[in-house]
C-alpha cells in the first residue's frame, strides 16, 4: 500500500457517493480542507499519510468497511448513473448535530441513497414514519430538502423548531417577515404564525415520492 493509493480511494469514494473530497470531510465532522491537495504533500513534495483517525471517521460516515475501501484504492471507479443522496428517519433528523455549521449532513446516523439529480449540493431525503402529514404525505414518503433554494409563498417546506426538544415539521410558507413566519399545514386546513425565533430554519422541499 503506498501513500497514493490511499488518497486515490479517498477521491474514489467521495465520487461515488456524490460529493468533494471537502464536503466528504465535513459530513465525517472534519476539517474542510483536511484531504484539501495542500494538505496531502510535504514541503519537499512527498505525499503524507492521511491521518488514521481521519480515515476511520470517513469510512464510519460512508458506511463502508476497510475491506470495502481497498476496492476503491485499486479499482477503477463504476460509472454513476445518479447521485448518493444522505438519508435520515424525519424523527431523528432534528438534532444540530446531524449537520456540519454549513448545513451539510455529518455523522453515521445518515443512510445513502442513489437519486438521479441534486439541483443543490446540501440536499438531504427525509423518510417518514408515519401518517402525521396524511393524506398529504404518507408513511415511507421520501421528502427530498433543498435548503440551497430560495423558498417562496406558496413552496411546501420542512421547518426547525428550537430548543431540547427540536423537532422538524412540514407545512406551506405563507408569508415570512424579519419577525414572523406564517406557515399553513400540508393539506391547508390550518395555519399558524410563529416569531421569527421560533424557526430556526427552513428548507424548501423539492421533491417527494415513495
Amino acid at each position: 500500500m503506498k501513500q497514493e493509493d490511499v488518497w486515490r480511494g479517498i477521491d474514489r469514494l467521495a465520487d461515488e457517493i456524490g460529493v468533494t473530497p471537502s464536503r466528504l470531510a465535513r459530513m465525517a465532522g472534519l476539517d474542510q480542507a483536511v484531504f484539501s491537495s495542500a494538505r496531502r504533500r510535504k514541503p519537499d513534495g512527498s505525499l503524507h499519510w492521511p491521518a488514521m483517525g481521519s480515515l476511520a471517521k470517513v469510512l464510519r460516515v460512508a458506511n463502508i468497511s476497510i475491506g470495502d475501501f481497498v476496492s476503491y484504492m485499486h479499482a477503477d471507479p463504476a460509472t454513476r448513473a445518479g447521485f448518493k443522496l444522505p438519508c435520515i428517519a424525519f424523527s431523528d433528523a432534528a438534532p444540530a448535530e446531524r449537520y456540519d455549521e454549513a448545513g451539510f449532513p455529518r455523522g453515521p446516523n445518515w443512510d445513502w441513497i442513489e437519486f438521479p439529480d441534486l439541483q443543490d449540493p446540501r440536499c438531504f431525503g427525509l423518510r417518514l414514519e408515519d401518517d402525521a402529514y396524511a393524506p398529504v404525505y404518507r408513511t415511507g414518503d421520501l421528502v427530498v430538502c433543498a435548503p440551497g433554494l430560495s423558498a417562496h409563498r406558496g413552496d411546501r417546506i420542512v421547518y426547525r423548531r428550537p430548543g431540547a426538544a427540536a423537532r422538524l415539521f412540514i407545512g406551506v410558507l405563507i408569508r415570512q417577515t424579519p419577525f414572523t413566519t406564517h406557515i399553513g399545514a400540508p393539506d391547508g386546513l390550518s395555519a399558524e404564525t410563529l416569531p421569527a425565533a421560533d424557526v430556526s430554519w427552513i428548507t424548501r422541499v423539492a421533491w417527494v415520492g415513495q
